[in-house]
């Protein structure tokens, strides 16, 4: 009886690894990105409404599938190597500074420690540091899926907007991933301890 009860407490220990957390977000959001971003490309590319809806729902819904997932791992697997890097080198154990704490936090931001009542404000924290990479992960993702979709087909006419897609694109997900940076950032501030 002892053995089936130590497993569920061990496991509360193990840690939240972020893409948990991360994905059905962006699941949610994946509609209302998709609105905003379609409209932003329809006017910066010239593009029919059609064209912009559908070119921007298969990006979004390729990066939210992949380039975001993809993106987590990477992260994971960078926080995983420089904790082995730290481990085997025992003079980093005892930097104990505020920028050893930032540049740890931002490292580990792909899993993070079970939070206490008193740090439950380490998860929008640790959100608004994967943002970064979601972005680029998403820029890049869609960027391809765009120029591929709406850009100049093997042996067509070129379309006019095929050399501003990646302006347009980037742009569009500097917009939406702000948005996303900044009601995270509120969220943040709600959960920071009061002193």
């Amino acid at each position: 009886m002892t053995d089936a009860l130590a497993v569920p407490l061990l496991l509360a220990d193990a840690g939240i690894p972020m893409i948990f957390l991360a994905f059905p977000a962006m699941l949610m959001l994946l509609v209302p990105i998709i609105v905003i971003e379609g409209f932003l490309c329809k006017k910066w590319l010239a593009l029919t409404t059609w064209e912009a809806m559908k070119s921007n729902a298969v990006s979004n819904l390729v990066s939210t599938i992949i380039g975001v997932p993809l993106a987590w791992a990477i992260v994971f697997a960078v926080d995983f190597a420089s904790i082995g890097l730290i481990e085997r080198n025992h003079g980093l154990e005892n930097w104990h500074s505020p920028l050893a704490n930032v540049l740890f936090f931002v490292l580990g931001s792909a899993w993070i420690g079970p939070p206490d009542r008193a740090s439950v404000w380490i998860i929008p924290a640790a959100c608004l540091v994967l943002l970064v990479p979601f972005f680029f992960a998403s820029y890049w993702v869609e960027y391809f899926v765009i120029k591929w979709m709406v850009g100049m087909p093997e042996g067509g006419p070129a379309n006019v907007a095929y050399p501003r897609v990646r302006i347009a694109v980037r742009n569009a997900n500097l917009i939406t991933y702000g948005a996303m940076f900044l009601a995270t950032t509120v969220w943040l501030l709600f959960d920071l301890p009061r002193h």
